[in-house]
């Protein structure tokens, strides 16, 4: 599959394997007997290239060793290591490759936190660092490293207390300025955000306890394209989720329900004698096509409901 130069950076910035033609990305471990213009590097940095590939071949792994290869018109221009160093070879390059070159490195720079997890976990294997069920399956644990040294990273818990968390940090890494690698049970923007911070964190555990919602919840409706759509500052969120909270219910049915009754329809459609012709399955889609959000399952499938959002007010 070929690639743009913008997909294909996308595609680099997880360590994935890319192809745009000129530019291509290469993962080192599956395509390790396919390589190819190593040896078209200047000394030093042709010969290191051909001798760290092959101790790799030969089992040999260490801090050095290329776990990800890019390529620009054939020529290696930049590769990432095992421990996240972004090599730049300095050697004479091309104008479209010493513009790749910048590009790569600055994409690279910037790596996505699923591709630090996986450089990380071969590390706590090569190093004797197992990982436990415990360490990563309670909404609430983190794992951290400092920003010098992504791999080597740490699980913490946290909580709502910003001053707590970095101290924890500062205490566990080192360095109270933690690059979150690894969120657990914060839903889809812990899942998916480029980058996460403490503040935004404990800011969710916040709102969290405030609620007495789950951290997934809040996580799901700040990446929801109804509520923040990922546009989430640390120092406005609680607000901004107390004036859309309305509340859990058992299905969005029952909150349709709760809704008549609190217009008082519920009364005045018994009274009238027409409660059994009123379309209740529509007035239900218009609440939630309309009016409000669910974040959630039914009940029905999880025991916990729905939580229902107001949406946002429409703009001109």
């Amino acid at each position: 599959m070929r690639y743009t130069i913008t997909e294909a950076l996308g595609a680099m910035r997880r360590l994935e394997r890319a192809d745009a033609g000129r530019l291509r990305g290469v993962e080192v471990r599956y395509d390790i007997d396919r390589l190819t213009g190593l040896s078209t590097l200047p000394a030093p940095h042709g010969p290191r290239l051909v001798e760290l590939i092959e101790a790799r071949k030969a089992g040999r792994i260490t801090a050095d060793t290329p776990q990800y290869l890019v390529y620009s018109d054939g020529l290696p221009i930049a590769w990432v290591t095992m421990h996240a160093t972004v090599v730049t070879p300095d050697v004479p390059l091309s104008r479209v490759q010493a513009r790749h070159q910048r590009d790569v490195a600055q994409c690279l720079a910037a790596m996505d936190r699923g591709a630090l997890a996986d450089l990380a976990d071969q590390r706590d294997q090569r190093e004797g660092r197992p990982i436990t069920g415990e360490d990563t399956v309670d909404p609430g644990v983190l794992r951290v490293a400092r920003p010098d040294d992504p791999t080597r990273t740490r699980w913490i818990r946290i909580g709502p207390d910003l001053d707590t968390a970095r101290q924890t940090v500062a205490r566990v890494i080192g360095d109270a300025d933690a690059l979150v690698v690894t969120a657990v049970g914060y839903g889809h923007h812990g899942d998916h955000a480029h980058r996460l911070t403490l503040p935004l964190l404990c800011a969710i555990h916040q709102v969290a306890t405030a609620h007495q919602v789950s951290l997934h919840t809040v996580g799901d409706w700040i990446d929801d394209e109804l509520g923040l759509a990922g546009r989430v500052d640390p120092a406005t969120l609680a607000r901004q989720f107390t004036d859309a909270y309305l509340g859990r219910y058992a299905s969005r049915a029952g909150y349709a329900e709760h809704r008549m009754r609190e217009q008082g329809w519920t009364d005045l459609l018994h009274q009238l004698g027409i409660w059994p012709y009123f379309d209740h399955r529509r007035y239900e889609q218009h609440l939630f096509s309309d009016e409000v959000i669910a974040i959630g399952r039914e009940g029905w499938q999880t025991g916990q409901g729905v939580e229902v959002f107001h949406r946002p007010a429409a703009t001109s």
